[in-house]
């Protein structure tokens, strides 16, 4: 059964996502395994169509080729994507909030940041309009502006985004520290003279962690060590 018979057999609630947790565990372990790969929102399509197929993928660039010779309707996929996180989100903020836990040292040190007066910007590969309630007080515990988050609006290559900023906060792209656990984002950005990090308390795999290496990127290896390394 794959992961896609979850979705047409038995709609997702709040209420009965640990009964799907326990049921299809084997299908959400694969899921994970395949996530870091994942740079928009319609990757997770291709994810699912993945496990549907029980098709191994074992780096980025096995992932993008599949990407490419798929057929997929990303379109109309990436809008029932977000259709349903606004339903998730209409029903119950918090509970959707609380599927995926914030790592608690990362959100300490951006505090940290933030009260010396850092300027923190948030690039995204997500919807601006998803993602700004959760940085409130009420949720992160600290306030990143609307105008702070950068998303998919700018483009899917995150040096886009970067050149945005510059323009955004005069600033220039050697003042800019970007983290981020998809090494290819990295990778796009550094020519730009960013400075650019990986974080590997998150999806970033072994096989990334090593091509980072490769590039000369730096590693934040554990996320206690995010606001002493920034």
């Amino acid at each position: 059964m794959g992961l896609g018979d979850v979705y047409k057999r038995q709609l997702f609630t709040f209420e009965n996502w640990e009964e799907i947790k326990k049921k299809y565990y084997r299908e959400i372990k694969y899921y994970r395994t395949l996530r870091p790969y994942i740079r928009g929102a319609t990757d997770y399509g291709l994810i699912q169509k993945l496990i549907e197929e029980n098709k191994s993928i074992k780096n980025q660039e096995e992932f993008d080729n599949y990407r490419k010779t798929v057929k997929f309707d990303f379109e109309d996929y990436e809008k029932e994507f977000y259709k349903e996180r606004e339903r998730l989100q209409n029903i119950d903020y918090r509970a959707w909030f609380n599927l995926e836990p914030p790592y608690p040292k990362v959100i300490e040190g951006i505090k940290k940041l933030l009260e010396e007066g850092t300027k923190i910007v948030i690039a995204t590969s997500n919807r601006r309009k998803a993602i700004a309630r959760s940085f409130t007080p009420e949720y992160f515990g600290f306030t990143i502006e609307p105008e702070g988050i950068l998303d998919k609006r700018y483009g899917e290559d995150k040096s886009e985004q970067m050149k945005q900023i510059v323009k955004l906060y005069n600033v220039k792209f050697e003042e800019i520290y970007f983290v981020d656990d998809q090494v290819s984002h990295l990778i796009q950005t550094r020519p730009l003279g960013v400075k650019v990090i990986l974080a590997s308390w998150s999806y970033a795999t072994d096989i990334q962690k090593e091509e980072a290496r490769k590039q000369n990127i730096s590693i934040i290896e554990r996320e206690e060590d995010f606001y002493p390394m920034i």
